[in-house]
Protein backbone atom coordinates (compact mmCIF):
# COMPACT_ATOMS: atom_id res chain seq x y z
CA UNK A 1 0.00 0.00 0.00
CA UNK A 2 1.46 3.66 -0.72
CA UNK A 3 1.06 6.36 1.38
CA UNK A 4 -0.08 9.83 0.24
CA UNK A 5 3.29 11.20 1.84
CA UNK A 6 5.13 8.70 -0.63
CA UNK A 7 2.77 9.75 -4.08
CA UNK A 8 3.49 13.08 -3.03
CA UNK A 9 7.29 12.77 -2.98
CA UNK A 10 7.04 10.68 -6.56
CA UNK A 11 5.23 13.56 -8.00
CA UNK A 12 6.91 16.09 -6.60
CA UNK A 13 10.52 14.61 -7.44
CA UNK A 14 9.08 14.09 -11.23
CA UNK A 15 8.52 17.26 -11.70
CA UNK A 16 11.73 18.36 -10.33
CA UNK A 17 13.24 16.44 -12.76
CA UNK A 18 11.12 18.06 -15.84
CA UNK A 19 12.00 21.39 -14.31
CA UNK A 20 15.55 20.81 -14.34
CA UNK A 21 15.54 19.22 -18.07
CA UNK A 22 13.36 22.49 -19.15
CA UNK A 23 16.17 24.57 -17.64
CA UNK A 24 18.88 22.46 -19.12
CA UNK A 25 16.88 22.42 -22.52
CA UNK A 26 16.83 26.42 -23.01
CA UNK A 27 20.70 26.72 -21.35
CA UNK A 28 21.95 24.59 -24.12
CA UNK A 29 19.76 26.45 -27.20
CA UNK A 30 20.60 29.40 -25.62
CA UNK A 31 24.33 28.33 -25.43
CA UNK A 32 24.18 27.35 -29.50
CA UNK A 33 22.60 31.11 -30.18
CA UNK A 34 25.29 33.20 -28.06
CA UNK A 35 27.89 31.29 -30.09
CA UNK A 36 27.15 31.79 -33.21
CA UNK A 37 25.56 35.76 -32.42
CA UNK A 38 29.13 37.04 -30.05
CA UNK A 39 32.07 34.72 -30.60
CA UNK A 40 31.14 33.10 -34.08
CA UNK A 41 33.33 35.04 -37.07
CA UNK A 42 30.41 35.98 -38.95
CA UNK A 43 32.73 38.23 -41.44
CA UNK A 44 35.13 35.87 -41.97
CA UNK A 45 32.42 33.00 -42.42
CA UNK A 46 30.98 34.72 -45.08
CA UNK A 47 33.70 35.95 -46.58
CA UNK A 48 35.17 32.04 -47.20
CA UNK A 49 32.05 30.87 -47.91
CA UNK A 50 32.18 33.56 -51.23
CA UNK A 51 35.99 33.21 -51.65
CA UNK A 52 36.07 29.16 -51.90
CA UNK A 53 33.03 27.75 -51.06
CA UNK A 54 33.76 26.64 -47.71
CA UNK A 55 34.95 27.83 -44.04
CA UNK A 56 36.20 25.80 -40.98
CA UNK A 57 36.40 27.04 -36.88
CA UNK A 58 37.43 25.32 -34.19
CA UNK A 59 36.12 25.25 -30.74
CA UNK A 60 32.17 26.18 -31.92
CA UNK A 61 31.00 25.17 -28.71
CA UNK A 62 33.78 24.98 -26.43
CA UNK A 63 36.35 27.74 -27.00
CA UNK A 64 37.05 30.30 -24.06
CA UNK A 65 36.01 33.12 -25.09
CA UNK A 66 37.56 35.46 -22.34
CA UNK A 67 40.68 34.44 -21.04
CA UNK A 68 40.44 36.13 -18.44
CA UNK A 69 37.18 34.95 -17.18
CA UNK A 70 36.45 31.57 -15.26
CA UNK A 71 35.23 30.28 -18.75
CA UNK A 72 32.13 28.93 -17.30
CA UNK A 73 30.66 29.14 -20.58
CA UNK A 74 33.48 27.15 -22.34
CA UNK A 75 33.00 24.11 -19.63
CA UNK A 76 29.50 24.37 -20.68
CA UNK A 77 30.33 23.68 -24.95
CA UNK A 78 32.37 21.40 -23.44
CA UNK A 79 30.31 19.05 -21.44
CA UNK A 80 27.77 19.50 -24.54
CA UNK A 81 29.99 18.16 -26.92
CA UNK A 82 30.54 15.02 -24.79
CA UNK A 83 26.41 14.57 -24.24
CA UNK A 84 26.10 15.15 -27.90
CA UNK A 85 28.91 12.09 -28.54
CA UNK A 86 27.29 10.32 -25.62
CA UNK A 87 23.50 10.40 -27.32
CA UNK A 88 24.95 9.08 -30.14
CA UNK A 89 26.77 6.52 -29.13
CA UNK A 90 23.58 5.63 -27.11
CA UNK A 91 21.32 5.70 -30.20
CA UNK A 92 24.15 3.07 -31.84
CA UNK A 93 23.68 0.94 -29.21
CA UNK A 94 19.65 0.82 -29.17
CA UNK A 95 19.67 0.14 -32.92
CA UNK A 96 18.24 3.85 -33.21
CA UNK A 97 20.49 4.27 -37.06
CA UNK A 98 20.24 2.78 -39.74
CA UNK A 99 23.57 1.10 -41.41
CA UNK A 100 25.16 3.32 -44.71
CA UNK A 101 24.61 0.76 -47.48
CA UNK A 102 26.52 3.34 -49.59
CA UNK A 103 29.33 2.57 -48.05
CA UNK A 104 28.80 -0.63 -46.17
CA UNK A 105 32.34 -1.84 -46.08
CA UNK A 106 32.96 1.83 -44.28
CA UNK A 107 31.35 0.93 -40.74
CA UNK A 108 29.14 4.14 -40.94
CA UNK A 109 25.60 4.94 -39.32
CA UNK A 110 23.12 7.12 -40.16
CA UNK A 111 20.22 8.62 -38.26
CA UNK A 112 17.94 12.01 -39.19
CA UNK A 113 17.16 14.38 -36.47
CA UNK A 114 13.32 14.98 -36.58
CA UNK A 115 12.76 16.31 -32.84
CA UNK A 116 9.23 15.77 -31.84
CA UNK A 117 8.99 12.35 -30.38
CA UNK A 118 12.42 11.10 -30.92
CA UNK A 119 13.96 14.25 -29.31
CA UNK A 120 14.37 11.94 -26.01
CA UNK A 121 16.92 10.02 -27.95
CA UNK A 122 19.27 13.09 -28.52
CA UNK A 123 17.88 16.30 -26.66
CA UNK A 124 21.40 17.88 -27.01
CA UNK A 125 22.03 17.43 -30.26
CA UNK A 126 18.31 18.03 -31.22
CA UNK A 127 18.88 21.45 -30.05
CA UNK A 128 22.22 22.33 -30.97
CA UNK A 129 20.55 21.61 -34.99
CA UNK A 130 17.43 23.69 -34.07
CA UNK A 131 19.48 26.66 -32.71
CA UNK A 132 22.08 26.91 -35.30
CA UNK A 133 19.98 26.58 -38.22
CA UNK A 134 17.54 29.33 -36.82
CA UNK A 135 20.25 32.08 -35.44
CA UNK A 136 22.87 31.43 -38.20
CA UNK A 137 21.15 32.01 -41.37
CA UNK A 138 19.94 35.58 -40.96
CA UNK A 139 23.33 36.45 -39.80
CA UNK A 140 25.00 35.01 -43.26
CA UNK A 141 22.24 36.85 -45.40
CA UNK A 142 23.11 40.27 -43.76
CA UNK A 143 26.63 39.55 -44.00
CA UNK A 144 26.26 38.44 -47.76
CA UNK A 145 24.75 41.83 -48.77
CA UNK A 146 27.45 43.82 -46.55
CA UNK A 147 30.37 42.13 -48.28
CA UNK A 148 28.49 42.39 -51.45
CA UNK A 149 28.32 38.71 -52.57
CA UNK A 150 25.69 38.72 -54.58
CA UNK A 151 26.15 35.85 -55.92
CA UNK A 152 25.42 33.85 -52.62
CA UNK A 153 21.75 32.62 -51.86
CA UNK A 154 19.77 34.06 -49.63
CA UNK A 155 19.19 31.05 -46.79
CA UNK A 156 16.18 30.36 -45.21
CA UNK A 157 16.36 29.67 -41.65
CA UNK A 158 12.71 27.96 -41.68
CA UNK A 159 13.68 24.97 -44.26
CA UNK A 160 16.72 23.11 -42.76
CA UNK A 161 17.12 19.13 -41.50
CA UNK A 162 19.65 17.28 -39.33
CA UNK A 163 21.48 14.49 -40.01
CA UNK A 164 24.29 12.51 -37.77
CA UNK A 165 26.99 9.97 -38.79
CA UNK A 166 28.65 7.66 -36.72
CA UNK A 167 31.84 5.27 -37.33
CA UNK A 168 31.91 2.15 -35.24
CA UNK A 169 35.15 0.70 -35.38
CA UNK A 170 33.77 -3.04 -34.83
CA UNK A 171 31.26 -3.11 -37.28
CA UNK A 172 33.43 -1.84 -40.16
CA UNK A 173 35.49 -4.89 -39.05
CA UNK A 174 33.41 -7.39 -39.20
CA UNK A 175 32.40 -6.82 -42.66
CA UNK A 176 36.10 -6.66 -43.69
CA UNK A 177 36.22 -10.49 -42.92
CA UNK A 178 33.35 -11.32 -44.97
CA UNK A 179 34.31 -8.91 -47.63
CA UNK A 180 38.23 -9.00 -47.92
CA UNK A 181 41.41 -11.52 -47.16
CA UNK A 182 41.66 -13.10 -44.34
CA UNK A 183 45.32 -11.51 -43.51
CA UNK A 184 43.75 -8.10 -43.86
CA UNK A 185 40.42 -8.75 -41.93
CA UNK A 186 41.80 -7.78 -38.17
CA UNK A 187 42.92 -4.31 -40.14
CA UNK A 188 41.00 -1.55 -41.18
CA UNK A 189 43.84 0.56 -43.13
CA UNK A 190 43.11 -0.35 -46.43
CA UNK A 191 40.26 1.92 -48.09
CA UNK A 192 39.22 2.43 -51.63
CA UNK A 193 39.49 6.18 -52.15
CA UNK A 194 35.82 8.36 -52.33
CA UNK A 195 35.19 9.74 -54.99
CA UNK A 196 34.32 14.27 -54.74
CA UNK A 197 30.97 15.42 -55.00
CA UNK A 198 28.86 18.03 -53.57
CA UNK A 199 26.11 17.87 -50.61
CA UNK A 200 23.43 18.87 -53.28
CA UNK A 201 24.37 15.67 -55.59
CA UNK A 202 24.87 16.11 -59.14
CA UNK A 203 24.33 18.94 -61.44
CA UNK A 204 20.77 17.33 -61.78
CA UNK A 205 20.22 17.29 -58.13
CA UNK A 206 21.34 21.05 -57.49
CA UNK A 207 18.30 22.06 -59.26
CA UNK A 208 15.92 20.01 -57.63
CA UNK A 209 17.64 20.14 -54.37
CA UNK A 210 17.04 23.48 -52.39
CA UNK A 211 19.89 23.15 -49.82
CA UNK A 212 22.51 26.02 -50.13
CA UNK A 213 24.31 25.47 -46.58
CA UNK A 214 25.80 22.95 -44.77
CA UNK A 215 27.17 22.81 -41.39
CA UNK A 216 28.83 20.17 -40.04
CA UNK A 217 30.45 19.50 -36.12
CA UNK A 218 32.49 16.81 -35.59
CA UNK A 219 31.82 15.29 -32.42
CA UNK A 220 35.04 13.45 -32.13
CA UNK A 221 36.30 12.00 -28.52
CA UNK A 222 39.23 14.08 -26.96
CA UNK A 223 41.56 11.20 -27.70
CA UNK A 224 41.63 11.36 -31.74
CA UNK A 225 44.59 11.92 -33.82
CA UNK A 226 44.77 12.15 -37.34
CA UNK A 227 45.47 8.48 -37.45
CA UNK A 228 42.00 7.54 -36.80
CA UNK A 229 40.96 8.92 -40.03
CA UNK A 230 37.73 11.14 -40.80
CA UNK A 231 37.92 14.56 -41.97
CA UNK A 232 37.14 16.30 -45.70
CA UNK A 233 39.45 17.01 -48.41
CA UNK A 234 38.41 19.82 -50.98
CA UNK A 235 38.56 19.16 -54.39
CA UNK A 236 39.57 22.87 -55.53
CA UNK A 237 42.14 23.45 -53.51
CA UNK A 238 43.18 20.37 -52.23
CA UNK A 239 42.64 21.75 -48.87
CA UNK A 240 42.87 19.20 -45.89
CA UNK A 241 40.12 19.29 -43.05
CA UNK A 242 40.62 17.06 -40.02
CA UNK A 243 37.82 15.46 -37.81
CA UNK A 244 38.99 17.73 -34.74
CA UNK A 245 36.90 17.62 -32.01
CA UNK A 246 34.04 20.77 -31.66
CA UNK A 247 35.45 22.14 -35.11
CA UNK A 248 32.32 23.38 -37.71
CA UNK A 249 33.05 23.24 -41.04
CA UNK A 250 30.25 25.24 -43.52
CA UNK A 251 29.92 24.28 -46.95
CA UNK A 252 28.03 25.85 -50.11
CA UNK A 253 25.71 22.38 -50.73
CA UNK A 254 25.29 23.48 -54.32
CA UNK A 255 29.17 24.50 -55.67
CA UNK A 256 31.63 23.11 -52.80
CA UNK A 257 33.26 19.74 -54.18
CA UNK A 258 34.86 18.26 -51.56
CA UNK A 259 35.65 14.30 -50.23
CA UNK A 260 34.81 12.40 -47.28
CA UNK A 261 37.98 10.61 -45.73
CA UNK A 262 37.15 7.48 -44.22
CA UNK A 263 37.69 6.70 -40.60
CA UNK A 264 40.72 4.49 -39.51
CA UNK A 265 42.40 3.30 -36.27
CA UNK A 266 41.40 2.72 -33.26
CA UNK A 267 37.99 2.83 -31.13
CA UNK A 268 38.40 5.84 -29.00
CA UNK A 269 38.20 8.34 -32.01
Amino acid sequence: ETSIDEETEETFAKASSLVQAQRKSVDCLTHVRKRVEESFPINEAAKGLAEKGYFVYDGFLSKAVDADSENEDAVFGDEMVYEMLSESSSMLANDKMQRDITRIADGEFVAQIVGGENYVLCPRITEYVVSITRHLPPLLNKEYDVIGAGDLPKLDSAASMGSLRLYDRKTKLGTLSFLANPEDAASDDSVSERPFGVVCGDSDGTENDSRRLTAMLYLSSKEWDSSNGGGLTMETDGQKVEAIRDRLVLLRSDTCSYRQEPWLGSDDG
